[in-house]
């Protein structure tokens, strides 16, 4: 029985998101009797590869060279992220859709068009659409009603991230803020003039070295973002840059992380912050799942000073700083224990798919 993972994508998906949902498909089903598992692509993901060198039933194979396997015969099936599978077409295909084209803004309004048909088109094919979590799980029920019988709710574990120590925190500090602490903030360009009349706020409450990371979708908005700020009195403590160059340990060194602009497609870089022992804030908007709310303080960003009263709060208290810490912590421990209660991915999917 082959299992062929592609790790190309039509969608806009980080590559550490994909690189870490692969990675936890490994680990859980490597071990399933009979099952090899081919990760497919023209290019192989990093962390993919060193941890596949783990495992003897783990290959790598060109879309050309998985196309031939399939055609020998034998029990086949596919997982892919959002992109054309015809040289899989004699197999059942899986869709695991790690975003949702309506969260693809930065697009032109024909480029979403053309997408939105592509996605329904993988999804009208698919054998089974996948969901890694309860939030967008809930966000695919919503969006296609009359198909909710194709949806399965997949749950895969919470992988540890790696370990850092104190020198990778403290260089990872220094190559981003000059060595500075700093509120790391997922937010959209239109409310970047807001947020940073709430920092100036919090800046003039305390003269602090203290610095804004903001992540946003392309390189686009941040050369927009670069305009705005010309001028800006805080200047050179605010820092731009795009969602593709997140690292993990941009999580890990943060003072506090505020999710604004965020999706369900960012769920394993919320599990890997508080993972990290990192505070987290989320805007009212977002409307996060019934099951998510406790995962960190909820709050409008977008009422007055309510931004600015976060980071003066957060700033002189580290003794509160720390409680928000172990909320979602506490969080993320019934998360496990609920997980493993429920079956888990090998046995609701595995069994669909060998």
């Amino acid at each position: 029985m082959y299992l062929f993972i592609y790790t190309k994508s039509d969608l806009n998906i980080p590559t550490l998101i994909m690189e870490a949902i692969i990675v936890d498909m490994i680990d859980t089903c490597h071990n399933h009797n009979g099952l090899n598992m081919v990760i497919v692509g023209d290019r192989y993901l990093e962390n993919v590869k060193k941890r596949s060198e783990r495992h003897s039933t783990i290959s790598f194979a060109t879309t050309s060279a998985a196309s031939a396997m399939i055609k020998k015969g034998g029990k086949a099936s596919v997982i892919h992220f959002g992109a054309n599978t015809k040289w899989a077409s004699k197999c059942p295909v899986y869709f695991f859709p790690l975003v949702l084209p309506s969260e693809m803004t930065e697009l032109s309004f024909l480029s979403q068009i053309i997408l939105k048909r592509r996605f329904n088109l993988w999804i009208e094919k698919a054998t089974k659409i996948l969901s890694a979590n309860d939030w967008t799980f809930s966000n695919l029920q919503n969006a296609y009603p009359n198909l909710t019988s194709k949806i399965q709710l997949v749950n895969l574990p919470v992988t540890t991230p790696i370990q850092l120590d104190w020198s990778v925190i403290a260089e990872t500090k220094a190559h981003l803020t000059n060595g500075n602490n700093y509120f790391l903030i997922f937010a959209p360009l239109a409310r970047l003039v807001a947020i940073l009349k709430e920092f100036s706020v919090f800046k003039k409450w305390q003269q602090t070295t203290m610095n804004l990371v903001v992540v946003l979708e392309n390189k686009q908005q941040v050369e927009k973002a670069m305009a705005l700020i010309q001028g800006y009195k805080f200047k050179q403590d605010i820092v731009l840059h795009t969602i593709d160059e997140v690292c993990l340990d941009w999580l890990a060194a943060s003072y506090v992380v505020l999710w604004e602009g965020i999706a369900a497609s960012k769920t394993t870089w919320i599990e890997n912050a508080i993972q990290y022992d990192i505070p987290l804030l989320f805007d009212k908007q977002i409307k996060l799942p019934a099951t998510w709310l406790k995962v960190g303080e909820v709050f409008s960003f977008s009422e007055h000073q309510a931004l600015s009263n976060h980071f003066k709060l957060y700033y002189k208290d580290e003794v509160y700083r720390q409680a928000s810490a172990r909320v979602g912590k506490q969080w993320l421990i019934s998360l496990n224990e609920e997980q493993r209660k429920q079956e888990l991915f090998n046995k609701i999917v595995l069994s669909h798919i060998i």
